[in-house]
Formats: C-alpha cells, sequence, structure tokens
C-alpha cells in the first residue's frame, strides 16, 4: 500500500472518530482537514472555526482570508491555496464559541491529546518538507523545545524539528485570528512580514503537488482502533 491509499486510509478513520464526544467535550464530531499525500507543505492550525465547521473548507473565515494575504506576499497563489498545502490543525472538530462570547473556545489539554494521534499519524504519512505552525499551541506542539521563547521571539524565525525523516524547518506564526491583540502592534506585523520573507526564500525547496486535488476520495480498509494504535 503506498503513501496515497495508507493516507486515504488514515483520513476515512478520522472522520469517523467521535473520540470527544464520548469524552464529553463535543456534542458533534464533525472532522475539518485536507490534503493529500502529494502536499508536502504542511499548515498546522489550532482547530477549525465556525465557518470550516460549516462548509468543510479549513480556513474559510476571516482568518484565511488574512492567511492568503500573508501568503501571497510569500509568492504563494491565493487560487492555489487550498490545494498547494496539507491542513490540519491540533485538534480537527470545531470546538464551540469562548464562554465569553469573543472567539473560539480553546480546546482543553485532554481534547487535543485524544487528537494527538490522528496528527502524529498524518505527519508519517505526508512527510512535510516544511510545516507552517499557527498559533502558540500548535507552535508548541509542533516545537516543544520553543516553550521557553515567546511569540515575538519565534515569529520572523526559521525553526527546524527532526519529524523522524530528518530536518524540517518550521514556520512560526501568530495566529491570524481578529480576537487576539498581537496583531495589533506595528512592531509584531513587521515580525510576520519578516516570517514571509522567510518563507519566500524557502519556496525554492518545497515540493509542488503530484496529485489531482479534484481526484476522488474513496474510503479503503478500516484504520487500527485506538487499541491497536
Amino acid at each position: 500500500m503506498n503513501r496515497d491509499q495508507q493516507l486515504n486510509r488514515l483520513q476515512c478513520h478520522i472522520r469517523s472518530c467521535t473520540r470527544c464526544v464520548e469524552a464529553g467535550h463535543l456534542p458533534v464530531a464533525n472532522p475539518i482537514f485536507r490534503g493529500r499525500a502529494g502536499n508536502r507543505n504542511l499548515i498546522v492550525g489550532q482547530a477549525p472555526g465556525p465557518r470550516a465547521h460549516l462548509s468543510g473548507v479549513p480556513w474559510s473565515g476571516a482568518s484565511g482570508t488574512l492567511l492568503r494575504k500573508w501568503f501571497a506576499t510569500a509568492g504563494f497563489d491565493p487560487e492555489r491555496f487550498l490545494d498547494d498545502w496539507y491542513f490540519t490543525s491540533l485538534t480537527k472538530c470545531f470546538p464551540g464559541k469562548a464562554i465569553s462570547g469573543s472567539g473560539d473556545r480553546v480546546p482543553s489539554a485532554r481534547e487535543r491529546a485524544l487528537c494527538r494521534s490522528h496528527l502524529d499519524a498524518e505527519i508519517r504519512l505526508v512527510q512535510p518538507r516544511l510545516v507552517v505552525a499557527l498559533g502558540r499551541l500548535a507552535i508548541d506542539a509542533i516545537l516543544p523545545e520553543a516553550k521557553s521563547l515567546t511569540l515575538k521571539g519565534l515569529v520572523g524565525s526559521i525553526q527546524t524539528v527532526d519529524l523522524g525523516y530528518g530536518p524540517v524547518p518550521v514556520i512560526p506564526l501568530p495566529h491570524p485570528s481578529g480576537v487576539g491583540r498581537w496583531l495589533n502592534a506595528p512592531a509584531n506585523r513587521a515580525l510576520v512580514e519578516r516570517a514571509m520573507v522567510q518563507l519566500k526564500h524557502l519556496r525554492q525547496d518545497i515540493c509542488e503537488p503530484t496529485v489531482d486535488p479534484a481526484a476522488p476520495v474513496r474510503c479503503m480498509a478500516a484504520w487500527p482502533t485506538a487499541s491497536q494504535e
């Protein structure tokens, strides 16, 4: 079984996941992610937003619009954004709105732990050559050794992580949500601009998709259950 087939089987397994519902964290499961084994550029976020929850398309809200603008400055075609990257997150389902009414609820540590094996399996099969981590939680998950650094100390830099098949460059970015205030500061926006320069320099080493993004997806044999993982 090749990587495409293995990833297809994994994605069908993730789509059927109800771990957080069974644990009482969510009323309904609706995993959102997108990509194929040929998408060797990986974007890791915190969790899907309400627009993605309704549409089934990652980054389909205001945050995605800003993200596309950022990436366009690094030379990526906004029209191919959804086809050129593999999109995933620490938790795959929309966590709901925050109790405060401002923004989305942050997935709990328990929710992130329940979903972690999905993320690890995706990384193992996609084998990204480039990772973009969006937001503090995603950065800490991909770069555990960076927890001691501030967001200001990370954004605008190229970090490196060993994902089991060699060193992989990681671009840490703030979450492009309008709820947080981090991007209000001009100095912080300048760090994002610097990060896009770094990302632009890395483009020559990024793989282009090798499969047709419109090709139909068929679920294959079942992925091992949680007890078998």
